[in-house]
């Protein structure tokens, strides 16, 4: 457990002003800032960020937290990552605990191997004219060679292991880094043995694994380091370093290969990164989310390269970001085309990217004739079933497109949709007009406010949080973010902290329990001598709520009965709705008295 002081240490020298800042553009507006808040779409701000409580506040979508939280959730890394992050940026040096320091302490050993080995790589190459004709002949320069530190594995079996070892390291430190193996007679060797190298670096630049390409036709023509405590190849990017530099408009171009992304930045295209030739992961789409909004994603056009950007983009998709496919002509890739046509040619590539829907729109077109009347209305169905994922108004435009250029009716387009699709759609509609409608006046359920209420009455005197106490247990709370609040305020009693606020702020380590835990140190309560009959109301709030819920549960109960012709049993749920109707008018009746 990281203590409150240091918590409180790393807030008081991040200035939320200063961090909102660098992704934000405020505004001074009287004692607070105010700007368009980047965690919903907004044309008039209605983000306040106040420099005086250290916090934020969205009034369109009722987001709120302090510097903590706001990184956690526009970075995606978790409560500990995030204090590393800030106290990093602080020049403060923080002791995150014994086993953290242990950790550490073995991820800088591999850090600092694979640095001694990229050297050593990069040596070889310097000194091996033909392995340097290898890279020219690719088109690659040599200022590119240094910028990415490639190099080169020589004919041998332990070579780099009797380099290490001279500089002091033991084959459990190279196995550990993944650069020797383990053979059948329980000898080590190198791992890399005739491969043009390149290093892997994470987001900060450190060197992380290598890849290695044969320079014949031997298999497997490319070799990745191991998993290791700091290479895990779902989680990084290559070449993610070099593109986070210069992201002016948040746009990242997805492709396969090293030498894909090496080619593409030597030709002054450097907002790319490669997958490092794995399927694309939801620990990599959240790692992009911290440097972009829109994904261009390229890979090869073959039957299986098809298949990864559909899947790399549901990923994506998922994560929300603004997607495109970008195809590269006649089969090539993009190391390949950029060399033979130059930048202009491949930045034309990137204006024409095919947005997510229209590609599978298209893919659902491959190995059709649509003049068939079979293979058409195969056609339709597979635009149906992509096009019912779709708001309503994006769904017209796609099939109004279809229609026109199949001839098919539009109407018989919809009518082919299914009855759960069609489902999905009122779902859709329903969804999207509500989330305008709170986007636009935030109003909060009542219970929310309720529950908000119940806790901070609790902090202010030890009889509320008594009374509080005797009447309400912790499963009767709604929200999971005040249900570990509500146990962080026991605590705080039981264990008679000397600052209750510092106490439970260090401890609600996620998003949703950091916001409430704003939002109820910021609220302010009836002015009332009568604080039991505050706490009832408050109660009473909460059981309606849940009634309300039950009630609903028991009419769609009811509903199923009676399509099934389940008479007993709907007749049963009857008497079980009214019983919840009495109970729901008795809390009524109590709060107009």
């Amino acid at each position: 457990m990281i203590s409150e002081e240091v918590i409180q240490k790393i807030k008081e020298q991040n200035d939320i002003v200063d961090i909102i800042s660098e992704s934000v553009q405020l505004k001074r507006a009287g004692r607070n800032f105010t700007g368009l808040c980047p965690f919903h779409h907004e044309k008039t701000p209605s983000f306040s960020v106040s420099p005086d409580k250290q916090i934020y506040k969205c009034f369109g979508c009722g987001e709120a937290g302090n510097v903590i939280t706001f990184i956690m959730k526009t970075k995606n890394i978790s409560f500990v990552e995030t204090l590393k992050y800030l106290a990093e940026r602080a020049n403060i040096d923080v002791n995150f605990g014994d086993k953290t320091k242990v950790e550490n302490n073995k991820h800088k050993k591999i850090y600092k191997i694979n640095v001694d080995a990229a050297r050593y790589y990069f040596a070889c190459l310097q000194n091996d004219k033909k392995v340097i004709e290898y890279f020219i002949g690719r088109g690659i320069k040599n200022s590119t060679i240094r910028r990415f530190g490639l190099g080169y594995a020589p004919k041998g079996w332990s070579n780099i292991t009797n380099y290490l070892k001279k500089k002091g390291y033991s084959e459990l430190d190279l196995l550990n880094a993944g650069l020797i193996t383990k053979g059948k007679n329980n000898s080590y060797y190198d791992r890399f043995r005739e491969r043009v190298m390149f290093p892997v670096f994470d987001y900060k630049g450190r060197v992380i694994g290598f890849g290695g390409r044969v320079l014949d036709d031997s298999k497997p023509k490319y070799l990745n380091s191991p998993e290791t405590e700091v290479f895990k190849k779902g989680t990084n990017l290559y070449g993610l370093n070099f593109a986070n530099r210069d992201l002016k408009d948040r746009t990242l171009i997805i492709v396969e290969g090293y030498m894909d992304c090496i080619s593409l930045h030597q030709y002054g295209i450097t907002n790319v990164v490669a997958s490092l030739g794995t399927a694309l992961t939801s620990q990599q789409a959240k790692l992009l989310k911290r440097y972009a909004d829109r994904v261009i994603i390229s890979y090869d056009s073959d039957s299986a390269g098809k298949n990864a950007t559909i899947r790399g983009l549901d990923i994506l998709r998922k994560e929300g970001f603004d997607l495109k496919v970008l195809s590269v002509p006649q089969g090539k890739d993009p190391d390949e085309f950029v060399r033979n046509n130059g930048k202009d040619a491949f930045l034309q590539l990137i204006d024409k990217a095919m947005p997510f829907i229209d590609y599978r729109i298209e893919r659902a077109k491959e190995g059709l004739n649509l003049k068939n009347g079979e293979m058409l209305a195969a056609y339709i169905k597979k635009v149906c079933n992509i096009v019912s994922e779709l708001d309503p108004i994006t769904m017209d435009v796609y099939i109004k497109k279809v229609s026109e250029e199949t001839g098919v009716n539009e109407q018989a387009i919809y009518d082919s949709l299914s009855n759960k699709n069609q489902r999905n759609v009122k779902n859709s509609q329903n969804m999207y007009s509500e989330s305008a409608f709170r986007q636009k006046l935030y109003l909060e359920p009542g219970f929310i406010k309720a529950e908000r209420n119940l806790l901070k009455t609790m902090l202010q005197s030890i009889d509320a949080y008594r009374y509080v106490k005797e009447n309400i247990e912790e499963e009767e709370l709604i929200l999971d973010s005040h249900k570990k609040i509500f146990n962080l305020i026991i605590e705080t009693k039981n264990n008679k902290t000397e600052n209750d606020e510092i106490y439970i702020e260090a401890r609600c380590n996620d998003i949703e329990s950091s916001k409430e835990w704003t939002k109820i140190v910021q609220s302010s309560l009836v002015d009332s001598d009568n604080y039991k009959e505050l706490i009832n109301d408050y109660m009473r709030e909460i059981k309606k709520y849940k009634l309300e819920e039950s009630k609903k549960e028991v009419m769609n109960k009811i509903k199923l009965c009676e399509e099934k012709g389940l008479f007993e049993e709907s007749l049963q749920l009857v008497k079980q709705f009214q019983e919840i109707e009495e109970d729901i008018m008795k809390i009524t009746n109590n709060e107009r008295r």
